[in-house]
């Protein structure tokens, strides 16, 4: 119970210092990342989740790789309906732009990032 205690600790700390929302606590872009990284090394789903929104949004080079395995944990752990949306609006635009290459390959591969949207947007 403490060890789990003491990862809330940790990822609150570091969405509050990111935030710079608490009078308590000052903003502290690189302290919070920190907190959170810790809490994310021990096993906290709800920091792996908020770091991963972190990347998406601030990351000057965001791994996409990275972000869509994050995300899935996330979704698997806790079927998260945020995650779900993320996920099919990733796989709609990563696919739609592709449809109308005549390249059967390339339509292939867009036909299924379409299948991948509808299926993460039905399960949110």
């Amino acid at each position: 119970m403490a060890k789990q205690s003491n990862e809330n600790a940790r990822f609150i700390l570091g969405k509050l210092m990111l935030e710079g929302t608490s009078d308590k606590v000052p903003k502290n872009d690189n302290k919070g990342l920190n907190w959170l990284k810790e809490a994310v090394k021990k096993g906290h789903i709800d920091a792996l989740e908020y770091k991963t929104y972190w990347d998406i949004r601030f990351d000057r080079a965001p791994k996409l790789e990275k972000i869509t395995a994050n995300l899935e944990k996330v979704i698997e752990t806790k079927k998260s309906t945020r995650a779900c949306n993320t996920l099919a609006e990733f796989n709609h635009a990563t696919g739609s732009s592709s449809l109308k290459n005549p390249n059967p390959e390339v339509k292939s591969a867009a036909e299924e990032k379409a299948k991948q949207a509808a299926k993460y947007y039905m399960m949110s």
